[in-house]
């Protein structure tokens, strides 16, 4: 027995081994389960966009991010998705090549630092709605640009420029190698502690812990505003207090729904950063099965924001329903809901 084998030995000795692997009949009813989260992701985000685009309430600012993170979502499904399904089909077998195996790693890692990206900016933008409305209205076209563009441009050098260069790989390249020997036909993601932690936190923990701050503020200044409208209701100038309630109450339900939101995407990626954190620490002793899932879920969190905007805004339920009922096709005038009463009726 060579040198190099008994050294594997000894360093896979504690490790919790190979993926296991599946029948024929297994794999592809796996992969036929998997397949319908992408086209989900797709078919709801492609919704979203339109939506936006032929639903004239929906035309704000705010939207411009929802819209970005809507292609982000996409993308996921495009780019990222199909290849943990090629690879479930597979057996775990990858013969697409070492630089497509890190091409598609670099996506995934990107495109999730995306996503949190615009929920970090969407939440500076409720909050700047709530409690700093005069300064809210002076957020311009290229402010939202700006923001928009670090949103995509940021993520990269955490993902690509990372990946690409195998600095996760730095330190552990004895590991990797006995894990996944050359010519193994095997795309496998290790990273090393430093990484872990540096990566783990601009793509995930720093964000969370910014956005639970930002929704705490506008919580904190929802409940203050809306004492000051209940002794406005009393006032001399009553009309111009159902005028300041109806636009909070459009605000405090907007951040309402993006609350949710962040709270899905926290608790849908916690389980794969904690395995991001810990696995490095403990010697990468997590089996194949719990990080598979732990992923996966991070994934279906781009299935559901569609979703989410259907069941918890209004002016999105309507715009779906007009898509999908093809009403914009027909020419019906789109619904709309009345600021002051909170009613809706249809837009001449």
């Amino acid at each position: 027995m060579s040198n190099t084998t008994l050294n594997c030995d000894d360093i896979l000795a504690d490790k919790p081994g190979p993926p296991p692997l599946y029948s024929t009949g297994t794999r592809y009813g796996i992969a036929a389960v998997l397949t319908c989260f992408p086209i989900l992701c797709l078919v709801g985000n492609t919704v979203v966009i339109l939506s936006v685009a032929t639903h004239r309430r929906l035309r704000t600012i705010t939207n411009a991010f929802v819209v970005s993170l809507a292609v982000a979502d996409m993308s996921v499904s495009v780019l990222v998705m199909p290849f943990s399904i090629y690879s479930q089909l597979n057996n775990k077998q990858w013969m697409l090549g070492e630089t497509l195996c890190l091409v598609g790693i670099s996506f995934d890692v990107m495109l999730c630092t995306i996503s949190i990206f615009h929920l970090s900016c969407l939440a500076i933008d409720r909050y700047l709605a709530i409690c700093q409305p005069f300064v809210h209205e002076r957020m311009t076209s290229q402010i939202v640009v700006m923001m928009l563009t670090c949103c995509w441009v940021i993520p990269i050098f955490i993902s690509f420029v990372p990946v690409m260069n195998k600095w996760n790989t730095i330190g552990i390249e004895d590991f990797i190698e006995c894990a996944a020997p050359p010519g193994s036909n095997t795309c496998v993601f290790l990273v090393n502690v430093t990484f872990s932690l540096i990566c783990s936190a601009v793509a995930f923990y720093i964000p969370v812990v910014f956005m639970g701050v930002c929704n705490w503020k506008i919580y904190l200044c929802a409940r203050r505003q809306a004492m000051q409208i209940r002794s406005l209701d009393n006032a001399v100038h009553h009309q111009h207090s159902l005028k300041g309630k109806g636009k909070f109450k459009q605000e405090a339900k907007a951040a309402k729904t993006l609350g949710i939101i962040m709270g899905c995407f926290s608790v849908c990626w916690f389980p794969f950063f904690i395995f991001n954190i810990f696995d490095p620490l403990i010697g990468y002793k997590i089996p194949y099965i719990p990080w598979s899932v732990a992923l996966w879920l991070g994934y279906i969190n781009s299935v559901m924001n569609p979703f989410l905007y259907y069941y918890f805004n209004r002016n999105f339920k309507f715009a779906f329903r007009r898509l999908l009922k093809c009403k914009v096709c027909r020419g019906i005038s789109e619904y709309e809901e009345d600021p002051i009463t909170g009613t809706t009726h249809l837009s001449e």
